[in-house]
């Protein structure tokens, strides 16, 4: 029905927490499971052999009198990283548990700075957990680490430059098949796959007041985005309907003669110091009409429609 609307879970959990809500509010809904599966190809290959790809291009770059800034940008970030690894390793050796390296736990500690510390130690704080964040994941991305409880081990020691690393395609879009042989450097194709839980919520919905469905949502495991998308649709329907219901009211009996008074620049969105306008199509409208007819909200062919 056109007046369904739908929302997507990615934990069954919560869409299943989220449909016995729906039945406490005598609200119908169905579940839809959905997979997908996708691939993102990458270069793949050491620091060193991505600083000497970089020296290539730009050697490239520099007979032809042109210079890649971006490029330049890109071999300052490796050489940054490169540094940051070897100073992480400094101070380290093998058999190291990383206490308090976890990013939740270095989250946790960010968080504990930004609520007490000036810009300065705020700012020190934030570059310190994106340094850490990155030498975490090369050195798990290299099968350096085992996890150990809610800590990391350090398994093995590795030279930084020999550390493997991935940059998009679209980060070299000058590189040709050559280079990357001289350099070593070779595709990595990453595949990942999604379950999503689509939950399909009945018309019933249009009767459930969206403040209850949002503070129940705040309490679940869904994108913060999805459900206010989600909770402003079902508003913007209740209060479509609404004005449908209204007009009616006033004599308008025809689906015509509705869709003319809709085209009015604005009205009153109730409750609030606000307007709202509804740009919609004749066949729309239709379809509401229809969904508000099996509803019971409305009755009568068109000419003849009535409030119930």
């Amino acid at each position: 029905m056109t007046l369904e609307e739908k929302i997507t879970f990615y934990s069954h959990e919560a869409a299943v927490d989220f449909q016995k809500f729906l039945r406490e509010k005598e609200c119908g809904s169905r579940i839809v499971v959905e997979h997908s599966f996708s691939g993102e190809p990458y270069f793949e290959g050491t620091i060193s052999q991505f600083m000497n790809l970089i020296d290539l291009l730009a050697k490239k770059d520099e007979e032809e009198n042109e210079v890649d800034e971006d490029l330049l940008h890109m071999k300052n970030d490796l050489i940054e990283r490169k540094e940051t690894l070897e100073e992480f390793l400094e101070g380290h050796k093998e058999g190291d548990l990383l206490s308090d390296s976890t990013p939740s736990q270095m989250l946790a500690q960010l968080q504990t700075i930004d609520a007490t510390g000036d810009d300065a130690i705020k700012k020190d704080a934030a570059d310190k957990f994106v340094s850490s964040l990155m030498v975490l994941a090369t050195l798990e991305d290299n099968g350096l680490l085992e996890e150990e409880g809610e800590n990391y081990r350090l398994k093995e020691i590795k030279a930084a430059d020999e550390m493997t690393v991935m940059y998009a395609y679209n980060d070299f879009p000058a590189v040709t098949q050559d280079d990357l042989a001289k350099c070593g450097i070779a595709s990595h194709v990453r595949t990942s796959s999604t379950t999503d839980y689509v939950i399909t919520v009945g018309t019933e919905v249009l009767f459930v007041n969206t403040d209850e469905i949002a503070d129940f949502l705040d309490h679940v495991d869904v994108d913060e985005e999805e459900a206010a998308k989600f909770v402003d649709a079902v508003f913007f329907k209740q209060a479509f309907v609404g004005k449908i219901h209204e007009l009616v009211a006033e004599g308008n009996a025809s689906e015509e003669a509705l869709l003319e008074a809709l085209g009015a620049p604005s009205f009153p969105l109730e409750g609030t110091n606000d307007v709202i306008s509804f740009d919609i199509t004749a066949d729309y409208l239709k379809a509401v009409v229809n969904d508000l007819r099996k509803l019971g909200i409305l009755t009568g062919k068109d000419g003849k429609i009535k409030n119930t």
